[in-house]
């Protein structure tokens, strides 16, 4: 269901009371409930697949703690990893699958074309699972965190399937670590006046940035984008100007929903945009713009390949690398692609590359 619809508005009230009149020792249970209710909403059967790498990175979680406590030797960090990567193809190929079967498919068959090779490629009608990189990252972060030594293992089921789908961030984040928001579901809170009111107070500026300002801009956008040739000037500019504006409020205004109801429930859940329209520099700006994905791509894949903690040849590929996964994990198409690694061209002579990851540098 959408945060902006009668049913959500029906939803988070009864789950609201329901949490504050149960038990402690049970209010997990029945935030979990919710979540999947919430999630099946859109479509119940791709719960199967929120369920699957929940499952998966869980048992991976408890089998790598099983093996590391009792082979600490060569061949037990072996199996260790081997029961990571495992876990790690299964989430990642069900990503894989669901977003880019036809993608890698129909580049498959331009390459054949362009070598004048004649293949029946076959087109799979494959509907894109709402939230699946959201969530499927967020899982893989707490199984890193585990492997790494970071973070201790949740024994808990129900608590770590809470985590991986807490319905405020579970379709559009941002996109949590468990160092943050599994220790708070670990603790519920008790009802509180005043966090449920600011809490509140966040969720109605949301709905203000989305309904208001979001949706309003998305009119003249719409009438100019889907005749654009009948439109000049002037006309074209407002219409751009008033879309980045419109994709800023969309976006803020839906994570301010799901921070502002996590606030109801007693969890405070990190900040994702941080006014990145006052930037002075499109480093500070990317620093400011969907900060929960950008940190996620800086610990568990530019850091991982090297960083900055390397020669000056393979920090630039590392950085491409990282470019290109963001690029390819906001959508499956070449433009995506393009966009990914056009955002680290040059914009400043002296630092060489800048993109939406300087942050890492």
């Amino acid at each position: 269901m959408l945060f902006n619809s009668m049913q959500f508005l029906v939803f988070f009230p009864i789950v609201v009371l329901v949490y504050f009149l149960v038990p402690v020792k049970i209010k997990h249970i029945w935030l979990l409930m919710a979540s999947y209710y919430f999630y099946m909403c859109w479509n119940a059967e791709y719960a199967c697949l929120l369920l699957t790498s929940t499952v998966v990175t869980y048992a991976a979680v408890m089998l790598m703690e099983r093996i590391r406590s009792r082979k600490a030797d060569t061949k037990g960090k072996k199996q260790e990893k081997l029961v990571f990567v495992c876990s790690l193809a299964v989430n990642l190929g069900m990503l894989f699958y669901f977003k880019y079967t036809n993608f890698a498919l129909s580049l498959f068959s331009g390459l054949s074309k362009l070598f004048s090779v004649q293949w029946k490629i076959p087109e799979f009608d494959i509907l894109l699972p709402v939230g699946i990189s959201f969530y499927i990252f967020q899982s893989l972060g707490y199984m890193v965190d585990v492997y790494r030594g970071e973070e201790e293992p949740e024994k808990n089921f129900f608590r770590y399937a809470l985590f991986v789908s807490f319905f405020p961030q579970l379709v559009a984040g941002p996109i949590e670590r468990s160092k943050n928001l599994l220790r708070q579901l670990a603790e519920p809170k008790r009802f509180d006046y005043v966090r449920v009111r600011e809490g509140l107070l966040l969720m109605l500026w949301g709905f203000f940035l989305k309904m208001v300002i979001a949706d309003r801009c998305a009119v003249l956008v719409n009438t100019v984008y889907e005749n654009d040739m009948a439109y000049h000037g002037y006309q074209v500019i407002v219409a751009n100007v008033l879309f980045a504006f419109q994709i800023y409020c969309d976006f803020m205004g839906y994570s301010q929903i799901a921070r502002g109801s996590a606030q109801v429930l007693g969890c405070n859940l990190m900040e994702n945009f941080r006014q990145p329209y006052l930037s002075r520099s499109i480093k500070e700006f990317w620093r400011r713009w969907h900060i929960s994905l950008s940190s996620w791509f800086r610990d568990y894949l530019y850091i991982p390949l090297g960083g900055s903690r390397c020669g000056k040849a393979v920090r630039y590929r590392n950085l491409m690398i990282t470019f290109l996964a963001s690029g390819l994990w906001h959508g499956a198409g070449l433009s995506f692609i393009a966009w990914g690694g056009g955002t680290w061209s040059v914009s400043d002579s002296r630092r060489g590359s800048i993109s939406f990851f300087c942050q890492v540098l």
